[in-house]
Order: C-alpha cells, then structure tokens, then sequence
C-alpha cells in the first residue's frame, strides 16, 4: 500500500533530526541574554514547540521569562518591551500571527519570524528570521514541521541555559537526537494489536492525558485532522477530577502511565467508573497497550511519533484519506492583504 503525504511526512521527522543543527540560535541566544521570550503561533505551530520550550527552560532554571501563548491570545496585553517574540507559521501567512506581528511590533516587541517560506509575509516584516529546511507540507496535518520548529526553540534554551553557566554538551544532545531519530522512526511504524486497534477505530472520543508540555495537547489536534475524532486533553492527573459524570461510557483514555505512577490506581478506579478502557503509550508495560521506543532527553519527541503512529493505524483502519479532508486546509485561517 502506498503511504499518504501525510505518512510520508511523519516519516521524514527522521530526517530531520539526522540533519538538525544546533547551532542555528547560537548567535540570537546571545543577543537575547536574559530577556523575555514569548512562543507563539497557532495551532501545531505554538502547541508542542511553544509548550516543551517553556518547560525545558523551566527544567533548565535559565533565568529569563519563558512564556507560550496562541497568536490570537496575546492582542490583550499592551507591553511587549523588553521582549522578543518568536512568531511560528510554517506558511508565513497564518491571519493571526501575521496581525499580532504589526500590533507587538508597535509595542516595542523584537519580533522573530519561524518558516519554511523564506519570501513570506512574516519573514519579511520580522527583526530576525529562521527558515525551517523542512519545507511546506503537503498533507493538511503538521508534522515534520513541528519536530522542527520544536528543535529550533530546544536549541535556543539549550544555549541560553550554557550562556547562563549550565553544563550543556552539545556533542552528547547530537548523539542522543541520532538515536532520537530511530525511536522516531520506528514509533510512526509500529503496529497496534487488532483488538486494540479496533478499540481505537470503533471509540467516538479519545481522553488525552499527559504533562502540561504540549506533546498529548498536540496528540489531541491531531486525532481531529487523522483519525477524525473527537478528542480532549486532560493535562497531567484533571482528568480524576470531576471530569466523570459527564464522559460517555466505551471512550479511549490515553496517557503515559510512567509519567504517573503514584496515581494509576486512580486512573484505573476511574475507569471502571466510566467504563473507558485505559491504554498505556509507553516503553514499560505499567497498563496494557501499545509499547513504544523513548530517548531520554528527547523523550517527548518519541512520544509524539508514538501518537502519529497510533492515528496512522487508525486512519489507515478506516480507510481514511488523511490527505484531504473534506473541510479543513493547509492554513486555517491565512491572511489576506
């Protein structure tokens, strides 16, 4: 069979990572120092990139402000003095993005632009530009963009962490992304059991449950534009909090169980509650599931794969044209003037 544009992309996140440079936010950490940053975007362009990027730099304890907000969020403040705003739209023409350019710029905002479109509206009106390498995408879900777009913001903490005294070796996160890259790989591959699979297909909501870091947040959008769901994000342990009375019975939970241990047994009273099954997306078999690869530094990168994975086998069940949706586009909502 052959694969989607959509699947062919997920597959190219390898390629990716193979060829990724650090040292593409080298000079801007340094002109940045110890100023306000702000993600933004819409969309998959803010929620995983913008969201790891905030909590590795809270990981990392580097000393600026770190925020990520939607493009659209942001019209509220007045002050963005002191700032610099990464402003991410693989096309360069997201209506949002390209609006809060003009306004934040006004407001004393250092505006850097993220794309694959180097000749776009957003790079040409930024302070600063990064041009993805990974080009535009042909299939209507983001992919290999976002691994990008993720590393580009990784990077940058990355250096802003060495400037400000942290032991960072660089050499050492080269290697790890190598074998980041096969776990990638071999997660977008893998196969769900038939049972679970039509658990899966047959399910009309799918529960995402995971850290509040934007990878099941973004597992979350993509089961909407793959598999065609409906699905919600819960973010770490909300889900046992009251959620119960109104989830209909036969759903999906789907969570990483290692990343909460101490509350499993609550996961699973929950479920009997519900009448949801509860499937595990991890590399230990703490809940029956689907069992993936993880890299240690980059294990959020694995997770993500590991959720296109599950949404490619599901779209494939059925039979499903991932490419072209009957109502959604490549570019949401793109600007026009």
């Amino acid at each position: 069979m052959s694969l989607s544009f959509t699947e062919q992309e997920m597959l190219e996140s390898e390629k990716v990572c193979l060829s990724f440079d650090f040292d593409i936010t080298k000079d801007l950490a340094e002109k940045i120092g110890n100023h306000r940053i702000i993600f933004t975007g819409m969309g998959s362009s803010l929620i995983f990139p913008g969201k790891h990027a905030k909590n590795r730099a809270m990981k990392l304890g580097i000393s600026n402000r770190v925020e990520a907000f939607f493009a659209s969020d942001l019209f509220q403040y007045p002050d963005f003095s002191d700032t610099y705003v990464f402003l991410c739209s693989n096309s360069g023409k997201t209506k949002e993005v390209i609006l809060l350019l003009d306004y934040i710029k006004s407001r004393g905002a250092k505006c850097v632009a993220i794309t694959a479109v180097a000749d776009s509206i957003l790079a040409q009106r930024s302070d600063e530009k990064i041009i993805l390498t990974c080009g535009f995408e042909k299939g209507v879900a983001a992919t290999k963009s976002v691994v990008e777009q993720a590393l580009v913001y990784d990077s940058l903490i990355q250096y802003l962490a060495k400037i400000q005294g942290n032991d960072i070796d660089f050499e050492l996160l080269k290697s790890g992304l190598k074998e980041t890259a096969l776990a990638i790989k071999n997660n977008i591959n893998l196969k769900v059991e038939d049972l679970l699979l039509k658990k899966l297909a047959t399910s009309k909501n799918y529960y995402v449950v995971g850290l509040d870091n934007g990878m099941a947040e973004e597992i979350t959008l993509k089961s909407y534009e793959i598999a065609r769901k409906i699905a919600l994000f819960y973010p770490d342990t909300h889900i046992v909090h009251g959620v119960e009375e109104a989830i209909e019975e036969g759903c999906a939970i789907i969570f990483r169980p290692s990343n909460f241990k101490d509350y499993i047994s609550d996961f699973e009273k929950f479920s009997a509650k519900t009448n949801c099954r509860l499937i595990g997306v991890d590399n230990h078999d703490l809940i029956p599931g689907v069992k993936i690869e993880v890299n240690g530094t980059f294990v959020d990168y694995c997770l993500l794969a590991a959720g296109w994975g599950i949404l490619r086998n599901i779209g494939n069940k059925l039979n499903l044209d991932i490419d072209h949706p009957e109502k959604a586009s490549k570019v949401g909502n793109p600007f026009e003037g």
